[in-house]
């Protein structure tokens, strides 16, 4: 722990509250590849306890991402049927605590590694219909008009190619060869375009095994919205069912139900019928993007931009998965 930031926050929280508070606690989370997250503990004078989140800006993270993004994402989700941290102040300067930060609740609960089967064991099944179920619900949510703005602004349809010209610029910008099984790959993305499609949804952009709170049996929280955007459902729902969230089980997307039982449960509460063809693009689209996030990673611990170790294991581990993926669908799609 930094001791200058956990002053600097202290002297921060108690003149944005207009009160005197003590920590209690500032412990720093490890795992997240975009953000420094803190968990604190504060009370005020009459001892009342206050549980929060700080989510710190890194000047080198694994995926590059805007602050305001995540923060406008968990400000559309407020008081909704997914449930998100209660969001309690966001600031991009770097006077009050040396880097652009946003400030939150904390949820109950806690996150599984999206790569250890039978983790939810024996909820898997609860837990699988909520987490479909509440997909679904992030696919029809009618957004607010001023985030709609927010997001739509800069945003070129088709989805599908602005999302896609976006990764493969990712991928020729950081790699340091050519994939020919990832160019093949993109490829046939470019050649076989979906369908447009009629609903415009938010995007959560990393909805995954991994990425919410449970406790028991109960999902407490969607964490990590700083991939968000607006675009197809489909493309949301295309990332969460890929292989490599349940490589050791893949006919259990997430290590939770079986893959025909969570799109049944998605397109109930989404209100919006699967085009299978136009859901193969958007896995295939899946492993695409993962292989721009890890050749990034790669690209960031070779150049020692960022030499957490995570950045090496994504390179290497996962890209091996993701290349095997793509392989698979090409075979049965040619």
């Amino acid at each position: 722990m930094s001791q200058d930031l956990s002053s600097a926050f202290l002297a921060y929280y108690s003149e944005f509250q207009k009160k005197d508070f003590s920590l209690i606690s500032f412990e720093r989370i490890f795992g997240g590849a975009s953000r420094e997250t803190y968990k604190i503990i504060v009370k005020d004078n009459s001892d009342n306890e206050e549980r929060l989140v700080l989510r710190l800006s890194q000047d080198s993270s694994l995926i590059e991402t805007e602050q305001k993004t995540e923060y406008l994402a968990y400000s559309a989700f407020q008081e909704s049927n997914v449930p998100v941290p209660i969001l309690i102040d966001m600031s991009e300067e770097n006077s009050k605590l040396g880097a652009p930060f946003m400030l939150m609740r904390e949820l109950k609960g806690e996150a599984a590694s999206p790569f250890t089967p039978n983790i939810y064991a024996p909820h898997e099944v609860d837990l699988g219909k909520q987490f479909w179920s509440i997909l679904g619900e992030i696919a029809k949510k009618e957004i607010d008009k001023d985030i709609f703005r927010e997001f739509i602004g800069e945003v070129e349809q088709p989805f599908w190619k602005n999302e896609l010209d976006k990764w493969v610029k990712i991928i020729h910008e950081d790699s340091i060869g050519i994939e020919p099984i990832l160019e093949a790959g993109i490829r046939h993305l470019y050649r076989n375009p979906p369908k447009e499609s009629e609903t415009i949804s938010m995007v959560h952009g990393d909805y995954r095994s991994g990425n919410f709170l449970y406790s028991e049996n109960k999902i407490t929280g969607i964490l990590d919205w700083e991939m968000a955007h607006l675009g197809d459902p489909l493309e949301d729902l295309g990332w969460a069912l890929s292989p490599i969230w349940s490589w050791q089980d893949k006919d259990r997307p997430a290590y939770l139900l079986k893959r025909e039982d969570a799109l049944k449960i998605w397109e109930k509460t989404s209100n919006i019928s699967i085009d299978k063809d136009d859901l193969n693009w958007w896995e295939l689209f899946a492993a695409v993007k993962g292989m721009a996030i890890w050749i990034s990673a790669g690209n960031e611990f070779k150049s020692g931009t960022n030499i957490d170790p995570i950045n090496l294991f994504s390179a290497w581990i996962p890209g091996d998965i993701h290349l095997e993926i793509i392989l698979d669908t090409l075979e049965k799609n040619i």
